[in-house]
């Protein structure tokens, strides 16, 4: 059984998770739990894989879920590197997949970091993302680590999975004109007795797929 959503006026919705899920991808059923994507942890900084995803990264294609995987920045990890380490582990992407995702949030920002480098750093990670992948990386953040430190307008060239866990959405600044394309709602969001952070998508299923196929 599920928990009820925070909001309920949308149609395309999945979860997202790592190790800390354990085994749950063995337990899901999209013709039961209506999910349409599942996003999972695949790596951090230049050399840490999360263990599940070796797991979770068939399973989710094999049991007909939209898949994505992301990426754990590390500020205080050369770029290149971080690219290395997520490709490396990911594979090729398929057409089905969602693009690369980031995920930047305040404990990516490393004690001791020169936080003069962080956002062309950050740039050069995504750039050196989207020339080797061919695909534009979604961003994962939230509201007070966008607003601190993603400031320069070039990011709002990508699109925005937000974190914001009130009942309507505060898009961070530099997104103002955009809007988001996914929001986490929750982590409260209960899937047969375990706990998962629960996403929604800015549009229908046709959009969803245009965005997959686009993006």
């Amino acid at each position: 059984m599920a928990t009820t959503p925070t909001a309920t006026n949308f149609t395309v919705f999945g979860i997202d998770i790592s190790r800390y899920q354990g085994n749950e991808i063995n337990f899901l059923n999209r013709q039961v739990d209506k999910l349409t994507f599942i996003i999972c942890k695949a790596t951090e900084g230049i050399t840490y894989t999360d263990s599940s995803f070796k797991t979770n990264w068939p399973a989710i294609q094999e049991k007909g879920y939209v898949r994505g995987a992301y990426h754990f920045y590390h500020c205080k990890d050369d770029p290149a590197k971080q690219v290395a380490n997520y490709l490396g582990v990911m594979g090729k992407f398929s057409d089905t997949d969602f693009p690369p995702i980031v995920d930047f949030e305040e404990t990516s920002i490393d004690a001791g970091v020169n936080k003069a480098n962080i956002q062309t750093n950050l740039l050069s990670f995504l750039t050196q993302l989207a020339q080797k992948t061919g695909r534009k990386p979604l961003i994962y953040t939230d509201n007070n680590t966008a607003n601190a430190y993603l400031t320069d307008p070039a990011f709002a060239s990508y699109d925005l999975w937000i974190a914001d866990y009130n009942k309507t959405v505060t898009v961070p600044t530099v997104w103002k004109s955009k809007t988001w394309t996914f929001w986490q709602q929750t982590q409260n969001y209960k899937l047969n007795g375990q706990l998962n952070d629960y996403d929604v998508f800015n549009g229908d299923t046709d959009a969803f797929a245009n965005f997959i196929k686009s993006s």
